[in-house]
């Protein structure tokens, strides 16, 4: 019933997308908005960015567990033209119990870094339900900074995030992207394109060194780090005690963007290569499919 409801309001946003065409301004991006480029843009103090996703399995850095969770997410975020941004964001996954399962609140300041950069910095909070078999569940906050360079030919972010409040870890990701734009497939009357983009993920794995094989009802199998003192109902804890910053993960994704103005629509297709796992991670190289819808305002 969740995965049906959750599939009915994003069929709802993909039949509003002709009705929202009219508008001009661009999307904001939750992590890292942008100020509108609009005409508007000059008078207007702030923005609002509606986002519903959903996706054919979960995953942390990387990490992943051996049962999928598909979700479903919705996320509102409000740029202001001073840089300052506030987002929340929950999440649904369609095979637990709980209706929420994942909620995360994020205050923000991006900015510019000369004619071709941009800079962004964030603290995030994660609340979780009581169940969550989510790999995020054992760390409760974030510090971020990402940098964003246009190259012209080529797009560079470099983001580092220290997650701390339970489990503590030091991530780094560089991005490497590029816009190719194929307006000629709707005569140039809607702005199309591919974003190919190549990721390398490099930390730590506090997150990951204390698991748990459930046996739990449910979750026959599924690697679960979790909190220090839940082994129970029979489950059986292993820590491996390492600090090594190594590399974690490849990514290659290719999200297709269709612009309509204030709304936007995202599908998009990820390749995921986990490397250094430890001993009893079964986390294994994997597609990811995603498809999102925003409307900004």
């Amino acid at each position: 019933m969740k995965q049906t409801f959750s599939l009915w309001i994003l069929l709802g946003l993909v039949l509003m997308a002709p009705g929202l065409a009219t508008a001009t301004v661009a999307t904001a991006a939750v992590t890292a908005p942008d100020a509108p480029a609009s005409a508007d843009s000059v008078t207007k103090k702030g923005w609002w960015t509606a986002e519903l996703e959903v996706a054919n399995n979960s995953s942390f850095y990387g990490r992943s567990t051996a049962q999928r969770y598909p979700y479903a997410s919705t996320s509102l975020t409000y740029l202001h033209q001073s840089g300052l941004w506030a987002s929340a964001t929950s999440y649904q996954l369609f095979d637990t119990e709980d209706f929420i399962d994942e909620t995360d609140v994020s205050v923000g300041y991006t900015y510019l870094i000369g004619k071709r950069g941009k800079g962004n910095i964030l603290y995030s909070h994660f609340f979780f339900s009581e169940n969550s078999p989510l790999l995020k569940s054992v760390t409760n906050n974030a510090l971020t900074a990402k940098t964003e360079v246009d190259w012209k030919y080529l797009y560079t972010a470099l983001t580092t995030s220290y997650f701390f409040g339970g489990s503590s870890d030091l991530f780094v990701v560089l991005d490497n992207s590029r816009y190719i734009a194929l307006n000629p497939l709707w005569n140039g009357k809607r702005a199309i394109g591919l974003d190919p983009k190549v990721s390398i993920t490099a930390g730590t794995q506090e997150f990951s060194e204390t698991y748990t094989v459930e046996k739990k009802p449910g979750f026959g199998g599924v690697l679960d780090p979790l909190r220090p003192g839940n082994g129970k109902n029979g489950s059986t804890t292993t820590t491996t005690t390492t600090h090594k910053f190594r590399i974690l993960n490849y990514d290659f994704l290719v999200p297709v963007v269709v612009n309509f103005g204030n709304f936007e629509v995202e599908p998009s297709w990820r390749y995921s290569i986990p490397v250094n796992l430890l001993e009893g991670d079964e986390s294994k190289a994997q597609s990811f499919y995603s498809i999102k819808a925003n409307y900004t305002f």
